[in-house]
């Protein structure tokens, strides 16, 4: 989009806090402005690097590319997808995008028809849980039991669509301590715990925050106790016998044999309060969509630490 008149009518994909057109003036005038900024320093942001690349490669394509397949599609933007588009264009069976709209953990979204494609008789849909337990499943899907998200084929969808599951296990277990200090030591027990399980190691051990700086003290406990880590800012997807550390965001597309959420907002285990704004529900879910994203991620067992 390159003028207001574009930005002023289309449906907000994956949004539902409504913007009167004034309100839409307005964004578009903060962003002109920021992009004038960008000029102005000659620097070029992250978003516009994708289009400058999508560009590059219409002017240049890159011979050799047969296929493209793409894992966690839902949290690409539109601009990516045209890009990556742009390698195989649409010749039979040359982009496979492999995707959930429920596993969105940034606001905002697209559909494919943006893009020039068409899904019509070819989209697939994929509804046998192979990586958790039904406990696990169960569990985490109580946090979008009740929301409604539409997907990159444009379909509307309400909660986890799931229709089987594999596996069984024991249920997740919920931690509330007193204070820091008895969560921390909670958690610690946990690990201990989940570390006697027949073949079960360090490294099948994940324990995932909302905020890095929730990570960086979940490391410092683990420093101080010397249990053997890794962040997931420095994990590169080797094999490392080292529990695995970082934010729900950056777990993205892994999975844990036991896995550890720690830190989690109380308020966002708890009810909704009836005087919230359409603006602070519809933050509130996207909050509880990523705490479902996180629990999704443990394979056999799930312990929560539940904080202020």
């Amino acid at each position: 989009m390159t003028r207001f008149e574009q930005y002023a009518n289309p449906a907000r994909v994956g949004r539902k806090h409504g913007l009167p057109v004034e309100v839409r003036q307005a964004v578009w005038d903060l962003h002109a402005a920021y992009d004038r900024g960008l000029r102005r320093r000659g620097i070029t942001g992250w978003e516009d690097v994708v289009l400058l690349a999508r560009d590059a490669l219409r002017e240049r394509p890159l011979a050799g590319y047969d296929a493209v397949i793409v894992d966690e599609a839902q949290d690409l933007s539109c601009a990516m997808v045209s890009l990556l588009h742009s390698l195989v264009g649409d010749r039979p069976d040359g982009l496979t995008l492999i995707g959930d709209g429920q596993q969105t953990i940034f606001p905002g979204g697209y559909t494919l028809r943006e893009v020039g494609i068409s899904l019509a008789g070819r989209g697939v849909v994929l509804d046998v849980n192979q990586r958790n337990t039904a406990e696990i499943l169960d569990f985490a899907k109580q946090m979008v039991a009740a929301d409604s998200f539409t997907d990159i084929e444009s379909v509307d969808g309400a909660g986890d669509a799931v229709s089987a599951v594999t596996r069984n296990g024991p249920a997740p277990v919920v931690h509330r301590g007193a204070g820091r200090a008895d969560n921390d030591a909670a958690m610690l027990a946990r690990l201990t715990e989940v570390l006697r399980l027949v073949g079960t190691s360090h490294g099948d051990v994940g324990i995932l925050t909302a905020t890095n700086r929730q990570a960086d003290d979940v490391m410092a406990v683990l420093r101080a106790a010397g249990v053997p880590f890794v962040s997931l800012k420095d994990y590169g997807g080797k094999p490392v016998d080292a529990v695995k550390v970082g934010t729900v965001k950056r777990a993205k597309g892994l999975e844990f044999k036991q896995l550890l959420l720690a830190h989690v907002r109380e308020r966002l285990l708890a009810d909704a309060p009836a005087s919230m704004s359409e603006a602070e529900r519809e933050r509130r879910e996207l909050e509880r969509r990523e705490l479902y994203v996180g629990k999704t991620r443990a394979r056999d067992g799930l312990w929560v630490g539940r904080g202020s």
